[in-house]
């Protein structure tokens, strides 16, 4: 066993998505030439870019080599890196937003992929659309009827749903069939399934209090509400509008729904905020709107 001072190597980092150099920092090379020649280098590597460290594991086939034009020599090789990785693949940020099942089904499709099980990638990913069903609520007899709803109700748009279903296509086939995806059907299925986690998930808790996102929750509609009437004293009486000023636009059509879920509320006595106030009107023939007071 030696250590090689100053010998580099390029090969692929999972940190920076593609082929950099790399300090052999250790190498241990055996070779065998009885039964079959062959040469075997396990080293431990560092990036020169980012500094990550893997381990290369090379098999050079010296029995299998050949003689070019030039008269000179190639030795096949087998080259893995570990830990496994997919080459130019990066790792979805935000991943602290996504639900536990959700993940676990995710990550776990993501290391059949690296380690080249097709089938289990295709179940697997399959299975993540049916786990992300499972967590929004969307119910339904068949995956088919389950990822329209999905794009029914608004979590993704027609065309993801179109998309969602190839993949289901592929997991079908890998499930009933025990049909192999291709490696390129699994990088396409891979992004689209990470495309919908982004959408559903990180986006929009990333955006949460950083954008001015469209309210349609009377959770979240109560939560702007009443940070916009620590502008106001209480006894004060307006229209919703008024409270809300500027933010009524992200009601997006849905303020009038709202508006009456949240005089259940306060009828009901689960809101104690506000009371109901007033109906006053303008302009002809006039138009009426309810007034709020704050308690």
């Amino acid at each position: 066993m030696t250590i090689e001072e100053g010998k580099t190597v390029r090969s692929p980092c999972s940190e920076c998505c593609g082929l950099t150099m790399h300090d052999i920092k250790y190498i241990h090379t055996e070779s065998f030439n009885e039964e079959y020649n062959c040469t075997i280098h396990h080293m431990i590597i560092q990036c020169r870019g980012c500094s990550h460290t893997s381990f290369r594991y090379v098999f050079e086939d010296i029995e299998s080599a050949y003689p070019t034009s030039n008269n000179d020599w190639v030795v096949p090789k087998i080259i893995e890196i570990y830990p496994k990785f997919l080459e130019g693949h990066r790792q979805l940020d935000g991943m602290i937003y996504v639900p536990d099942i959700v993940r676990e089904i995710y990550q776990e499709s993501l290391t059949a992929t690296q380690e080249g099980a097709g089938v289990l990638a295709g179940l697997g990913l399959r299975g993540t659309i049916e786990a992300i069903c499972n967590d929004r609520g969307i119910t339904g007899r068949t995956l088919d009827s389950r990822i329209s709803k999905l794009a029914a109700q608004g979590f993704i748009s027609q065309k993801d749903a179109e998309r969602l279903h190839a993949i289901r296509f592929l997991g079908n086939d890998a499930a009933h069939e025990i049909k192999k995806p291709t490696d390129n059907q699994i990088e396409i299925a891979l992004k689209i399934i990470e495309y919908l986690i982004t959408t559903v998930y990180i986006l929009d808790k990333e955006a949460k209090g950083k954008l001015d996102t469209v309210v349609v929750d009377l959770s979240e509609f109560k939560k702007l509400l009443e940070a916009n009437l620590k502008n106001y004293a209480p006894g004060d009486e307006y229209p919703l509008a008024k409270f809300l000023g500027k933010d009524v636009r992200r009601m997006q059509g849905a303020l009038s729904r709202l508006e009456a879920e949240l005089i259940d509320d306060i009828t009901a006595g689960n809101y104690s905020k506000l009371a109901i106030g007033k109906i006053d009107g303008f302009g002809t023939p006039p138009i009426q709107r309810q007034y709020f007071k704050i308690t």
